[in-house]
């Protein structure tokens, strides 16, 4: 023991003495407190995501190959010098040689994990984010940094082993190089080759769920665990390796032990991956099944009808109008659900499903259809209190109805695992889930049973997304979950500590984890959010409120502001390869938490005031006639107040999401359309400077009580909506003359 701490402080002061090493530690604190740092310009303000983007996926990855070099380094100090025969006297092992080694810069090496966690621990207090929740996070990057750091060091130092001149610092390069940003880009997104994602030093990966501060641990809790344990016996079997090198240079009384524990070495290594490998064969079997069984749907030119085809396709560019067999899944109404969810042991959940239909559906049919995710098993059907009949072919449940029945409710009691897992192009996809306290179970997974027999993916393995009732139905869902449940529905905690929740919808998703409410003090609706946003979301409900306030004020119509406003980071959770993660679903709003934004921009309170007003999220509906203007128009209310209450910068910012003219282009350059859209806004900032907010205030008024027809909400989940009333110029203009010229009688009037 003595001979191994003498070589580890004699290696240590090889490193804290370096003039290269040495300021390295700090140097990264520098560059940790700058990357942390959410209150920059152009940072979108989550403490997790700006971290996971800056520091854990590029900066770490710098910080392997540090690494890396260390380790060569402390070989070639002694191997690559031609002294080393001689040292090769002392009574000093080759275990003890390499181990003190490999410690030594293991030591120096947490110094950077220490910082990371250390930095991070005092950034997330700051932010006042649960304790509790900083230290589960701290924990998991703490020890992936460390593992990282065995695996990197081993490759380092057999690489200066086996090869002794300075060509070493090149393969070492290449190796860093090849095991990060190489094998992500070219060998996992581009060759979906994901079994060998164990091969990447960092795991963390540019593109990974992990930047999900909200699921994203959990949902890689297994696939981490397996990946660790497989590149600590990697790490050990690369210095036993090296130690056995050493030893065949050099007569060694060992040589035998050293060789069986190569062997053995070599056995854990294999007998490790299995558990990884078996994982990744599980899903790739289910995933490709799951695409073999889903068709390819295209709509018919009349609109209505639609048509699919399973692979292979006859033709490589999609499928002519009419080929193919009628796609009709058969949808019908129900009337309400009574579903009751419990988590058994092991994620595994116990789901009993009573559902009320309409008297003719059991009147008039043998057979009703129903669609439910094939991840469940169903236990048994229940109809009047006897067991019914049915059949399961994947996806799709056929039920046997009896000759006669005294009420139309069916039960359906299934169970099983919920843990769905897509991919797209490289890029991996977690549709639903429900482990520990975290919960993802959006309606388009099937989760509960929906009428008829619907498709839930294309043969692509993309979610569809109008996979759905066919009615709003009234839900009464009581989930025997700790945390607190959110959903598209009323929800409240029940005395026992479950949630129940109540009301109408054709789209019932739920969400748990960490998640908080932030309520609005005067309208009622609600941010659901991750802790992270919070604070900032706290602040922008106030900014929302003043905003909804102020026009409530001046509006004759009452507003029906929306239930939730969801800002989930869901960009890698409900489906493959959309890239707008937005919409309506029923009386909610789904934003997709995004790198491209703050809470406090204009974007967003344009956006949060023109659904809760208006019940349309779009912000540009196009360039044909009517359509510029009108979306103009529609952001008219939220410019109105920026500019009446001095906000220049938000008010311009809000112009220029509809209309940006460049005066260095020539007037005429420009569409009509455009040109009227941007006199929109010109006519209300020239009037508020005149002191006719007043008029401005009831043209807004007119326009909302009388020209605009509320689309209402919508059932389906919406990514694109057609404006539900094109408002022209001319009728702008009309309304203005109008409101114009009233207040100039007015005024003659008074005078």
């Amino acid at each position: 023991m003595r001979k191994w701490l003498v070589q580890f402080k004699l290696e240590l002061s090889f490193l804290f003495k370096s003039w290269i090493f040495t300021p390295l530690p700090f140097l990264y604190l520098i560059w940790l407190l700058f990357s942390m740092n959410t209150n920059q310009d152009g940072i979108h303000g989550n403490l997790y995501r700006t971290t996971y983007e800056t520091t854990h996926s590029l900066i770490f990855i710098l910080v392997t190959g540090l690494c890396i070099l260390i380790g060569v380094y402390l070989i070639r100090r002694d191997v690559g010098n031609e002294s080393f025969e001689w040292h090769q006297s002392f009574p000093v092992s080759n275990f003890i040689f390499i181990s003190a080694k490999f410690g030594s810069a293991l030591l120096y090496m947490t110094i950077f994990t220490i910082l990371m966690t250390t930095t991070y621990f005092i950034f997330a207090t700051n932010e006042s984010i649960a304790i509790p929740e900083t230290l589960t996070i701290v924990r998991f990057f703490f020890v992936q940094y460390e593992v990282t750091f065995f695996i990197s060091l081993s490759l380092g130092m057999l690489l200066s082993v086996l090869i002794k001149n300075r060509f070493v610092y090149l393969i070492a390069f290449c190796a860093w190089m090849f095991g990060t940003l190489f094998m992500e880009i070219f060998i996992i997104n581009q060759g979906q080759l994901f079994y060998l994602k164990a091969f990447h030093l960092t795991y963390l990966f540019v593109d990974s769920v992990l930047i999900n501060g909200t699921w994203g641990i959990q949902l890689m809790k297994e696939e981490i665990a397996l990946q660790r344990l497989f590149v600590t016996t990697v790490a050990g079997f690369l210095l036993v390796l090296i130690i056995f090198i050493l030893n065949i240079r050099r007569p060694h009384q060992y040589d035998k032990l050293w060789r069986g524990l190569l062997i053995l070495s070599a056995g854990i290594v294999i007998v490790s991956y299995l558990p990884y490998a078996s994982l990744w064969s599980e899903r790739m079997r289910e995933f490709s099944e799951i695409k073999e069984q889903s068709p390819f749907i295209t709509s018919g030119q009349d609109g209505e009808h639609r048509y699919m085809t399973f692979p292979p396709l006859p033709h490589p560019d999609g499928l002519l109008d009419g080929e193919g067999e009628l796609y009709q899944p058969e949808r019908f109404n129900i009337e309400k659900y009574d579903i009751s969810i419990d988590q058994q042991k092991e994620n595994s959940l116990s789901i009993e499903a009573s559902l009320t239909l309409p008297e003719d559906e059991f009147s008039t049919n043998e057979v009703i259809k129903f669609t439910l995710n094939q991840t469940f098993t169903v236990k048994d059907v229940i109809i009047d209190h006897q067991t019914v009949p049915f059949t399961r072919e994947n996806d799709f449940i056929t039920i046997s109805l009896p000759d006669h029945t005294h009420s139309p409710v069916i039960q359906l009691n299934y169970e099983g695992t919920y843990e769905l897992w897509a991919s797209n192009y490289g890029q991996e996809y977690y549709p639903g889930y429900v482990g520990g306290d975290q919960m993802i179970m959006p309606s388009q997974s099937a989760w509960y049973p929906l009428p008829g027999h619907q498709y839930l993916y294309d043969m692509n393995g993309q979610s569809q997304t109008n996979v759905e009732l066919d009615n709003r139905a009234l839900f009464n869902v009581t989930v025997n979950m700790s945390s607190p449940i959110y959903g598209t529905i009323e929800e409240h905690q029940l005395a026992n500590g479950s949630y129940q929740l109540k009301g109408k919808t054709s789209k019932l998703d739920l969400y748990s984890g960490d998640l908080v409410e932030v309520p609005s003090d005067y309208f009622p609706f609600s941010i659901v959010t991750n802790s992270y946003n919070q604070t900032r979301a706290q602040t922008f409900m106030s900014e929302l409120d003043k905003r909804l306030l102020y026009t409530d004020r001046y509006l004759t119509k009452e507003i029906e502001p929306m239930s939730h406003l969801f800002l989930l980071p869901v960009e890698n959770i409900r489906w493959a390869n959309y890239m707008r993660q937005q919409g309506f679903i029923d009386h909610n709003y789904l934003l997709s938490e995004s790198s491209f934004y703050q809470l406090d921009e204009a974007y967003l309170l344009k956006l949060f005031l023109q659904i809760n007003l208006l019940h349309d999220s779009t912000e540009i509906y196009g360039y044909e006639e009517g359509e510029l203007v009108t979306s103009a128009i529609l952001s008219a209310y939220a410019y109105l107040y920026e500019i009446e209450n001095g906000n220049e910068e938000k008010a311009s910012a809000t112009r220029r999401l509809v209309i940006t003219l460049n005066d260095d282009i020539p007037i005429e350059n420009y569409s009509e359309e455009e040109i009227k859209a941007n006199r929109i806004f010109t006519m209300i900032k020239t009037a508020v400077e005149s002191g006719k907010e007043k008029q401005v205030k009831e043209v807004l008024n007119r326009i909302y009580s009388e020209e605009w027809i509320d689309p209402g909400f919508p059932s389906d989940f919406s990514l694109f909506r057609e404006p539900s009333t094109l408002l022209s110029f001319e009728d702008w203009q009309r309304i203005w003359d109008e409101v114009m010229q009233e207040s100039q009688k007015r005024k003659e009037k008074v005078s």
